[in-house]
């Protein structure tokens, strides 16, 4: 009797904890993909956030966009999502969301933190979100722009950014949390990739878009969009983003062109570089002495060379490059440091941890730090691989 009274409760708790409390369908949702934030056209005081919504009842074979846009304006961005939710039959599920776009206009006039805390407050949205500003054009256009080989804008912008970040050495990811992160902490300031539209943007937002092989519209990544005292003030060039991801650790894959002779180039790509940096303090102030051993694979080298029979060769091409990743990290931190006091690479917050007694002597505060700082800079750089040709075509000749 006992066997089976303890049998009929173990088929009563397996009954009963089946299936997920407070479940829902999926179709229950309307799964926001991508968020943007603009300053209200009509009322500067208010924001105008914009979502875009994933299509989940496109049909493949008809011309329905996969995404529904929804926008409204409000005094906090929960309030503004509360206005969109009164115009969406579903509720918002927030839990798949990839972007956060800002526009520039709010970015230069408005510190973030007045309108972030939303995103870190609810536990339901998603933290590692990713973060850029929309240049020129308002935020929330980016997120109606759809092209033929992504054809939802948040995916399309996410995964473009991931290829970009492990393969072009200009651009870094920065997610919600991190942007907020050095948004708070003293002593650092944030760095995001900038995305514009290139085209109409009218173009952009219709089905047609995609069916064209060189589309009317196009969103494209362009370099990074540094800060300082909380505010967006300026953008790096390509030359100075390359050099900031070398000093940030943040480089991946990157292509350097060199010339290997007057007219002509050679195209390499590092895959490894050793940074180390030694904090100290010269003449009473801060100094960086940055040391970049990189490791590189010959790509192209439209020269005559041959690599075995002259070892000048490889030598002068090495010595160039090495000189070229010197150029691309001054010219980063002279932007950075020299013209403007933006310390994205968190100078004040390492020589806090690294030589607070020191700083306390002199009198520096972390904010200080990055208005006195000098750099020195040296780089060895080394040609490991030619790839499959110990020649180039002109040498073989």
């Amino acid at each position: 009797m006992k066997k089976i009274v303890k049998i009929l409760i173990i088929i009563l708790i397996l009954i009963s904890s089946s299936g997920c409390f407070n479940y829902k369908e999926i179709n229950d949702y309307a799964i926001v993909s991508g968020i943007s934030i603009d300053k209200d056209e009509e009322d500067k005081s208010k924001y105008k956030v914009g979502i875009q919504i994933m299509n989940a009842k496109k049909d493949e074979e008809t011309d329905t966009s996969l995404i529904t846009f929804y926008k409204a304006s409000g005094n906090t961005v929960y309030q503004a999502l509360e206005k969109i939710m009164l115009d969406s039959p579903k509720e918002l599920y927030l839990g798949h969301n990839e972007v956060l776009v800002l526009s520039e206009e709010l970015l230069k006039n408005e510190d973030p933190l007045n309108y972030l805390d939303y995103f870190m407050r609810d536990a339901e949205i998603e933290k590692d979100s990713l973060v850029m500003v929309s240049m020129k054009d308002k935020a929330y256009n980016i997120l109606k722009v759809i092209t033929p080989l992504e054809t939802i804008p948040s995916t399309n912008l996410k995964s473009t950014l991931n290829i970009a970040d492990n393969f072009s050495g200009t651009l870094t990811i920065i997610t919600i949390d991190q942007f907020i992160s050095d948004l708070i902490n003293e002593g650092a300031e944030p760095i995001i990739p900038m995305v514009k539209i290139t085209g109409d943007i009218k173009d952009g937002e219709k089905m047609d878009n995609i069916t064209e092989s060189d589309p009317s519209a196009k969103l494209k990544f362009d370099a990074l969009a540094y800060f300082e005292n909380n505010k967006l003030k300026g953008y790096l060039s390509n030359d100075e983003s390359t050099g900031y991801n070398f000093l940030a650790k943040t480089q991946k894959e990157t292509y350097i062109n060199i010339k290997c002779d007057d007219q002509n180039y050679a195209t390499t790509r590092i895959k490894d570089a050793k940074i180390k940096e030694e904090l100290s303090f010269k003449n009473n102030k801060p100094y960086v002495n940055i040391n970049i051993d990189a490791e590189a694979d010959l790509l192209e080298c439209n020269c005559s060379a041959d690599f075995i029979n002259n070892e000048k060769s490889i030598k002068q091409l090495e010595k160039k490059l090495s000189k070229k990743i010197k150029t691309l990290v001054t010219k980063a931190s002279n932007k950075l440091y020299k013209d403007n006091n933006s310390d994205t690479l968190k100078y004040g917050k390492k020589f806090y941890e690294e030589k607070y007694k020191e700083m306390k002597k002199l009198g520096y505060t972390k904010k200080m730090i990055s208005e006195d700082i000098k750099f020195n800079f040296k780089v060895k750089a080394q040609i490991k691989s030619t790839e499959l040709s110990i020649k180039s075509i002109k040498g073989a000749k």
